[in-house]
């Protein structure tokens, strides 16, 4: 009866809702190699902006691995996997581009940064989403080599800090 009480009020809905899916996510699955593709010239000419406005060519991010994730502060999937991708994050920093985009304010993404003491994550704002990467949902994230392609794509939430995940992080680096 709690339970039903918190996620019917709108201010814990997605903290219970994340906790719950924090406790079912999965490590995502590799892409078959059939599956993987290069990034066009198109995405590397898109832009992102960091936190201060500025914005970043993301050609320019991808020189090493890139780890990309799409997300917002209202979405339960989202806000479960965000402690994982933090983990991946504090260990992989210096030799994988983290690229963790919202298009919701800055403003917005800042307050949860710090409720949720994920500092130093390279959070991004942006609104448009190139063909490469659409998804019509979120959480959505790919892992990108540093020749381009995309070698892990998974739509929705999922256990990232997992050892298969670290595995793959390690192998992109050491290539």
């Amino acid at each position: 009866m709690v339970l039903i009480i918190l996620l019917i009020i709108p201010s814990t809905r997605t903290e219970v809702t994340s906790f719950f899916i924090k406790l079912t996510s999965l490590p995502p699955s590799s892409m078959d190699q059939d599956d993987r593709f290069k990034v066009s010239e198109q995405t590397n000419s898109w832009l992102v902006y960091d936190m201060k406005g500025t914005p970043i060519k993301f050609s320019e991010l991808n020189k090493k691995p890139v780890f990309l994730n799409f997300w917002a502060t209202w979405c339960p999937p989202c806000v479960a996997e965000m402690p994982g991708i933090y983990d991946l994050f504090e260990k992989y920093g210096d030799k994988v581009n983290f690229v963790i985009i919202s298009n919701e304010t800055t403003n917005k993404i800042r307050e949860f940064s710090n409720n949720k003491s994920i500092y130093g994550l390279p959070l991004y704002r942006n609104n448009s989403v190139p063909d490469d990467f659409f998804s019509k949902s979120i959480p959505m994230t790919f892992i990108i080599d540093n020749s381009g392609i995309v070698v892990m794509s998974k739509k929705g939430a999922a256990r990232w800090n997992s050892e298969k995940v670290k595995r793959l992080l390690d192998e992109l680096i050491d290539n």
